[in-house]
């Protein structure tokens, strides 16, 4: 499994923050639970590194993600990849916990 994020670099820079503040936040996060960074390019990529935990800390930090301010502002997409080959636009949730959030 593989979570892959792009930003929105003017949307960042005109609330005042830089795409490398906003990749450091995130990249904080997975390694925290031991979901290693494998592209710090253009996309921003983590994956799971086959314990039991990785599926559901990775989904833990996505909706951390999705019930921020910032993080629907800032990311121009939010990919996830499951090993079945499937994958999933997490960024189109946002506005499903958003509204949770304000319930």
């Amino acid at each position: 499994m593989k979570v892959e994020f792009t930003f929105d670099k003017e949307q960042i820079q005109q609330y005042g923050y830089t795409v490398d503040t906003v990749r450091q936040t995130i990249q904080k996060n997975f390694a925290a639970k031991g979901l290693p960074c494998v592209s710090n390019g253009e996309k921003l990529s983590f994956v799971g590194c086959g314990g039991e935990e990785d599926f559901s800390n990775m989904w833990a930090i996505l909706m951390a993600l999705l019930r921020t301010d910032w993080f629907p502002k800032f990311a121009a997409s939010c990919t996830w990849y499951d090993d079945d080959g499937t994958q999933e636009d997490v960024l189109s949730q946002a506005w499903k916990i958003q509204r949770r959030k304000m319930a």
